[in-house]
């Protein structure tokens, strides 16, 4: 059991000596652990002990009374007060209420009447530490379940079980910036691969601990929060622009790095939900994961190389070893839309994603996205999206 550590303070000695020997201290778990003749003593004491009930006469020399609580109460707001003074004067006993002394007591000290203080001050420290302490192991607990806390919360939010009052608050609640992401980046790990390596008997296998891991790092520059589902998916939630590109060279570098093969899509989040822009990215991975592999290899290729002006459909046959009209024919084919379209729906979602985080000017942007000339990059934006790259970044 705890003893509460107690400090006399009062100039004349009888005075502390009687205190401290009319009460026996240990039926109350206390222990007179100091004694101070002056206000500035009994500041140096407390602070030195870390007291838990201070006595304190309020005329004493140097430092009055009054003034030395005040100044442990700055530096110990828990302490416990209990003025013992021979003045009985209203505007003393005022200040004593303000600041939350547990009693004032008149001199000469009635010793039943200081023992039912000390039991009233016993089990008031008492309650407060059994109340401190629940205080601390909840918040144990809760940190030490947090990441999985916040995986629920990242799910509840992705299957729209919250309002968005519930999001920014649970955000804030998680050290997560309170505004809405711009962006999310969607993992899948391609069918089979992940149900083998786990069959595999191979410690140096990737685990999900270690792929987020990598990817923490990876997105280390940005401002991100990794939400790892059950089964094949990984969400990172994007508070920062990404390019297009960077996610093609996350693709590349988890096989180089890892031997772990991953697809990954990139959605802006304007006006539609985190939940929608999920659901979409979700979609478009497994629409892509069942192209054939000349097809994945050309858009790895263009999502790599969109911001290079000189990027052609010849240069990404010539890459392939195929005919350009081979090349022109299988993605209209497979993804229903032509190089072109698929070159400027990259071009485009990269240069809305500049608009919104950047303060790069409209020429920036169209160079940033791969187009050489301002004029053309602005026809295309505007008949894609219906406003001008001008009017967008006004929007937003």
């Amino acid at each position: 059991m705890q003893k509460w550590k107690v400090l006399i303070a009062d100039d004349e000695f009888m005075i502390r000596d009687g205190i401290r020997s009319v009460i026996n201290w240990a039926d109350y778990h206390m222990e007179v652990v100091a004694e101070a003749e002056d206000g500035e003593e009994a500041l140096e004491l407390a602070s030195a002990y870390q007291i838990d009930i201070a006595l304190i006469d309020l005329n004493m020399p140097i430092m009055d009374g009054m003034t030395a609580m005040k100044k442990i109460k700055e530096q110990l707001p828990d302490c416990r007060m209990v003025v013992i003074s021979g003045y009985d004067e209203f505007r003393f006993a005022q200040e004593a209420i303000r600041l939350q002394v547990e009693d004032y007591l008149l001199k000469p000290v009635d010793p039943q009447q200081l023992e039912n203080i000390l039991a009233a001050v016993q089990k008031q420290l008492e309650q407060q530490q059994a109340t401190d302490q629940y205080v601390q192991q909840a918040a144990s607990q809760v940190e030490k379940n947090r990441m999985q806390l916040r995986n629920r919360f990242f799910q509840d939010w992705l299957s729209s079980n919250l309002s968005e009052t519930e999001v920014l608050y649970q955000l804030q609640f998680f050290d997560l910036p309170a505004a809405f992401p711009h962006a999310l980046l969607v993992f899948k790990w391609l069918e089979g691969e992940k149900a083998q390596q786990l069959l595999l008997h191979d410690p140096h296998r990737v685990t999900d601990e270690v792929l987020c891991e990598w990817l923490e790092t990876k997105l280390q520059p940005y401002h991100a929060a990794i939400y790892k589902e059950q089964g094949q998916w990984v969400t990172v939630f994007l508070w920062e622009g990404l390019p297009q590109s960077f996610t093609a060279q996350l693709e590349e570098a988890a096989t180089e790095e890892l031997g772990q093969h991953l697809v990954a899509q990139l959605t802006v989040i304007e006006e539609i939900s985190a939940a929608t822009a999920y659901h979409q990215a979700k979609q478009a991975l497994h629409q892509r994961v069942q192209l054939p592999v000349l097809v994945k290899e050309a858009l790895q290729y263009i999502r790599e190389h969109y911001q290079d002006p000189d990027l052609t459909l010849e240069r990404v046959a010539d890459y392939l070893h195929i005919s350009v009209v081979y090349l022109s024919k299988t993605l209209k084919q497979e993804l229903g839309i032509s190089y072109v379209q698929i070159v400027t729906k990259l071009r485009l979602e990269a240069a809305k994603e500049l608009l919104k985080t950047t303060d790069y000017n409209i020429r920036e942007v169209a160079e940033q996205v791969g187009y050489d000339s301002q004029h053309y990059f602005s026809t295309a934006f505007r008949k894609v999206t219906g406003v001008t790259p001008k009017q967008f970044k006004q929007q937003v």
